[in-house]
């Protein structure tokens, strides 16, 4: 299937690993220009060394998700890079599972605010593409209680998909559409769940048996996901919640 990628303009927040890092590799080999962003300069680095692009398809930004001026900077240094931007991906998370007030402010900023000022920066280019997506990626903590103790992680996930659905509201008749997808436990060298098979594979091997395809998702498996959502070719999705948990929450919904 041909997604419809070949020379689109993409933004993609926290590209230097993990399922953002492979959905920058999936869309430069669609014929996609990704400009990404990361906290950390050496991450960046090391991720346009395992990218491998000669061609100068992938652009790395220095930028802290918390900081609004950092933020909007990202998206205007990257509109102007790309001369215009087709897909927005806000894939950067703060990843509170602490329930601290400094775990709740990091998540409202960087997994709410920071989506706000994206598409507040952006929209104006959005407005003039003629493949325009924003795609917020998600978590099933958004509908499910994993066990955790109260944290900002799932709500400000629940946040993010009421904010997704007002703009494809909004925006859907001038041809921008919005959506989330939500993934369940997923396995990457040196992520979460990577550090959780280490220090606790009884726990690991658990949370594989409850999940009917035996085994965790992979940050690549997301990224099909990801980019063919935001893709012309999933044209006809908008104002969804897309749940990519390989049937880890039994629940019809």
């Amino acid at each position: 299937m041909d997604l419809g990628l070949k020379n689109k303009k993409v933004i993609l927040t926290g590209g230097s690993k993990g399922i953002g890092f492979y959905t920058t590799k999936l869309l430069i080999s669609e014929g996609c220009r990704v400009a990404f962003c990361a906290r950390n300069g050496q991450n960046i680095k090391n991720a346009l060394q395992l990218l491998g692009d000669d061609n100068g398809a992938a652009l790395g930004f220095t930028a802290n998700l918390e900081n609004e001026t950092e933020t909007r900077r990202f998206a205007e240094e990257a509109i102007e890079q790309l001369e215009g931007v087709d897909l927005l991906i806000h894939n950067a998370s703060g990843f509170d599972h602490q329930g601290d007030e400094e775990g709740w402010m990091r998540s409202f900023q960087v997994d709410m605010m920071a989506g706000v000022r994206l598409v507040e920066t952006a929209i104006e280019s959005l407005k003039t593409s003629s493949a325009a997506s924003i795609t917020f990626v998600g978590s099933m903590a958004s509908k499910f209680h994993f066990g955790n103790r109260p944290n900002a992680y799932g709500p400000s996930k629940a946040a993010m998909r009421v904010y997704a659905n007002d703009l494809a509201q909004q925006y859907g008749k001038k041809g921008i559409r919005s959506n989330v997808v939500s993934p369940g436990a997923v396995w990457f060298e040196g992520g979460s769940w990577d550090q959780r098979k280490k220090e606790n594979p009884k726990f690991y091997s658990a949370v594989e048996r409850k999940i009917p395809l035996g085994r965790l998702g992979s940050a690549d498996e997301i990224a099909r996901i990801i980019a063919f959502v935001a893709s012309p070719a999933g044209i006809w999705i908008n104002a969804e919640h897309i749940a990519a948990d390989g049937g880890q929450v039994a629940a019809v919904y």
